[in-house]
Order: C-alpha cells, then structure tokens, then sequence
C-alpha cells in the first residue's frame, strides 16, 4: 500500500471505546448492587486500567471486586444476573483491548462473531445463575455455594488427571517424507 491508498472496512467504532465501555460496565453493575459508592469508584479505577496499563489485568480486578460486592450484597436473582452478564462483559472487552491498540479502528462485522459467542453463553450462565439462586440455604449458608465448590473442585480434578496422563501420541511430531535424491542404497551390511 502507498500513503494516499485508503482501506474501506465498513462501519467501525475507534480502539479507545473498549476502555470507556469497560469502565462502563464496571460502575454501572456496581451501582446496579447497591454497594458502597467507593466499591463502585474502585471496579471502574481497576477496569480503566486496560486503557492506560494494558497488561494490567484492570478488567479481571474489576471482576474480583464485582464478585466481592455480589457476596456481600443480599442475594438476590438480579444482583446474580448483573454481575454474571457484567463478569462476562469485562472478561470479553478485556480480552479484545488487551490486543487491539488504541489508535485502531475496530470493523463492526468482526465483531460478529465475538458478539455471537457472548450472546450464546450468557443464555446458559444465566440459566446456571438463576438456578443456583433458586438452591435452598441451610443453616445461614447457601447450598449453591456447596454446589459451586464441588464443580470447581470436580474440574480442578479433571485438569490436572489431564495434564499428568502422558500421551506422546498427542505431541506426535509430523515426519517430512525423505526426498529420493537423497535416499541411499541399503544393500543389508555394513561393510
């Protein structure tokens, strides 16, 4: 390409969005949990991170701040669908400002996929979430937090019995067939 010559990407949003909507998110679904104004200030600070720090892990702090203030807001199905959808959001922006460079202008069609895939998964975290807030709580203590232990503690199991079973069929390293001119002559003996 020459200086003068122009790309055409269709409809496009500019690469600086991603930070702002992260912070977006970030303080609205703390207002949304009635938390402490400061807890609010705090996930929003922590998400602004992705636009000044980009290897920060902002997005992700802001999610750990938002899981903090669902445990300790009341339970409630639209606190969880917040912070489930917000959770969602800022590990998927997160992700895309982590590669996507300020400057940039990101095609809206490229997104399609990005959104397709959001969309798909929040359908079933949300029918996970409403789920687990439909679980009885016995003696002051959910049992959706008993279930929620032993899926992590079943998927921890599974992933590290994954990485320690050895299959070096599954590292196999493709072999280049040998071209002719360079084959020798076996004739059966050493001498």
């Amino acid at each position: 390409m020459r200086r003068d010559d122009t790309l055409r990407i269709g409809p496009a949003v500019p690469g600086a969005v991603l930070p702002l909507l992260l912070i977006i998110v970030a303080v609205t679904a703390g207002l949304a949990l009635q938390a402490p104004i400061g807890w609010a200030v705090a996930s929003g600070t922590a998400a602004a991170l992705s636009g000044f720090a980009r290897m920060a892990a902002g997005p992700w702090l802001a999610v750990a701040i938002l899981v903090v203030m669902l445990v300790a807001a009341e339970p409630t199905l639209w606190h969880t669908a917040v912070v489930i959808l917000a959770v969602h959001l800022l590990h998927v922006m997160g992700s895309l400002a982590l590669v996507v460079p300020l400057r940039s202008r990101i095609a809206l069609r490229a997104l399609r996929p990005t959104a397709i895939r959001l969309v798909l998964v929040e359908i079933v975290a949300q029918a996970v979430g409403a789920g687990a807030t439909l679980l009885p709580v016995i003696g002051g203590f959910p049992i959706a937090g008993l279930v929620a232990a032993a899926a992590v503690l079943v998927l921890a199991v599974g992933g590290v019995r994954m990485l320690a079973q050895r299959r070096p069929e599954g590292f196999a390293v493709p072999r280049r067939p040998v071209p002719a001119s360079a084959r020798r002559a076996d004739v059966g003996s050493p001498s």
